[in-house]
Order: C-alpha cells, then structure tokens, then sequence
C-alpha cells in the first residue's frame, strides 16, 4: 500500500510538471487579450459603418459601429477591456495624431497599458494624405517617409513594453480617387507605397512584438475579385455583400469583419494560435449581437420613458390662479 502511495504521489507530482508551462501558456495568453487599444483612423473609427433593424412599430433605429466595438463584440471573454483611440480626422495632422493617440493608448500608469494594440490602419495618413510632419503642405515623397518615421517612432515605447502590435501596412487606393473621399494628390504613386512598405517591413523585422497585417495584399485581392482567405474561411462578396463601400475606400462592416480575421491571423503569430479562438469573428453572428443589442436598448429606451396622459384626461390650465396671501397668527393684517 505504502509503495503504492508512493508511486501514486510521483504520478501527480509528475503530471502538474507537464501541466504548468501549459498553465503558464494560457495565463500568459489570457494576459495578452486581456486589455485591447484600438489606434487607428476613419477605417477603425467606422466611418459609414452602421447597424440597423426595424422594430415591431415599424421605427427603424442605427448605430455606427467602430473596430473597438467589434473586438469587444467578438472577444468571448467578457471581462476583456477594449479602449478605442481612433480618429476620423487623422488626415488633417498625421503626424501629432500619431503622436497623441499613441500616447493616450499607452497610458499614464501600469494599469492602464495595454496588453495588445491594434493598430491596423493607424499609417494611412503617414503615407497618404497632404500634410506633413511639420504640419504643412507635403510636396515630396520624402516628406511621405518622413511622416512614416515619426509614426514609428511614436510605437517604440510599445516595443519597449514588449506589448504586441498589430501594425497595417499601406493598401494602394489608386482605386477611390474621384469616389468622393480622396483625391490624387493625397495618394502616393507606385513606387513611393513600395517604398513605404519596404520601411514597414523593415522596422517590424527588427521588432519581436510587432506583426503586420497585410492591408496590401487583402486590398489587391478585393480589388482583383480574387478569394479572401483569413482565420481559417474564406471572405466571399458574393455571400457577404459588398466588402468595401461605394466611396471604395472604407470598408462595410462584413468589410471590416474581413479585417479583423486578418488581424487575429496575424495576431496568433503572438499568443500561440490564442487569438483566433478566443474571439467570434462570423458576421451573421456578429449583426446579429449588435442588432439584438440596439433593440434592447429601444425597449429599456421606451420603459424609462414618462407614461403618455391618457386622452380623455382634463386638460390642466396653462396657470393656476394665484392664492390670497397666508398671515401668520402674528401678522398683521
């Protein structure tokens, strides 16, 4: 009994030694996800993205829905905390948004920092636009990768931390000129957004937290009716609806789904395949959530609303007369 004791007790002591680095594995996942900035422009800031439905008294009601608002849609862990610090007016100084949003997402103490930052497409308007580092007109490519370098820059004390970043490279928009959002001088040639992507590539080589999430690639393939392969399924418009918008810039919100499989591809290279199944990422289910979300909150809307007089009530005057004066035993009158 004593040996068999004994062989019992080896067995368990061996068995928690091949459980904890797996333990270890998980909490150290679990960490990762476990508070999200989003950083980014119009694209992360879900411009023209909108969730609607029709109520029972046939109103219809909308909400715009953002990046953050799908992450922490899709996360399956409901105590993940997701911060949002994009912007749609990015374009009109690149350079100090890129500086204050990612100072914002940083944080001023340790409970603050992140543990993971999307920043998908936080460069945009490092690259595109009209404006440059100094917050004048751009003339010259070189003022492009300027802009790009101080972007960077802005990521190094995330680098530092060794929080994860899901950084997006720079898609060519040749495609939405004249759709109404940009026009040709805001968008680099050719040979300027291979430059640019080189740069990218280059300083995320060099950085064991950063990833890049090819918004290059996913764009071309958009464009060029090609299959969209991300987090294991494939992105067809034909089942999804449009992926892109009609100003061919922005993505629709089964668009934005699309980036955001992409995103946890591309985040899995990080926290040991964790990412992709720690989150919900099929649009149907997704609309579902938010359209089930917008009419519960329709109905608590309409609960907390003062009930209607009924209409055969008398009407109240608009004034009550004014009562004689009230004296006191004391006073006199």
């Amino acid at each position: 009994m004593k040996k068999l004791r004994t062989v019992f007790g080896m067995y368990c002591v061996l068995a928690l030694c091949l459980a904890l680095p797996v333990l270890g594995r998980a909490h150290e996942e679990n960490k990762t996800l476990s508070r999200i900035a989003v950083i980014g422009a119009s694209m992360s800031d879900g411009f023209g993205v909108r969730v609607s439905t029709t109520l029972d008294d046939g109103k219809k009601i909308s909400e715009n829905v953002n990046l953050a608002d799908l992450v922490k849609a899709s996360c399956k862990n409901l105590s993940v905390v997701v911060a949002n610090y994009t912007s749609s007016l990015y374009f009109i100084n690149p350079a100090r948004t890129a500086k204050s949003s990612a100072l914002r997402a940083l944080g001023t103490n340790a409970q603050e920092m992140p543990t993971c930052v999307l920043a998908v497409d936080w460069l945009f308007w490092n690259g595109y636009g009209i404006t440059n580092v100094k917050g004048e007109k751009l003339s010259t490519d070189q003022e492009r990768m300027e802009l790009l370098d101080n972007a960077l820059a802005c990521l190094e004390p995330f680098c530092a931390a060794n929080i994860p970043v899901v950084l997006g490279d720079f898609p060519d928009m040749h495609s939405a000129i004249g759709g109404g959002m940009i026009v040709a001088p805001m968008v680099p040639s050719v040979e300027c957004l291979a430059a640019l992507n080189a740069r990218v590539m280059q300083w995320a080589q060099t950085k064991k937290n950063v990833c890049v999430v090819s918004l290059s690639k996913l764009t071309a393939d958009l464009l060029q009716l090609k299959p969209i392969h991300a987090a294991g399924r494939q992105w067809d418009e034909k089942k999804l609806g449009p992926l892109l918008q009609k100003d061919r810039l922005h993505p629709t919100f089964a668009g934005t789904v699309t980036v955001l499989a992409a995103t946890l591809d591309a985040l899995d290279t990080r926290t040991d395949n964790a990412a992709l199944k720690s989150f919900e990422i099929d649009p149907a289910v997704l609309r579902e959530g938010f359209v089930a979300k917008l009419k519960s909150s329709a109905a608590k809307k309409n609960s907390d609303a003062p009930n209607e007089p009924p209409t055969n009530a008398p009407a109240v005057p608009e004034a009550l007369p004014t009562p004689p004066p009230i004296h006191s035993p004391t006073s006199i009158p």
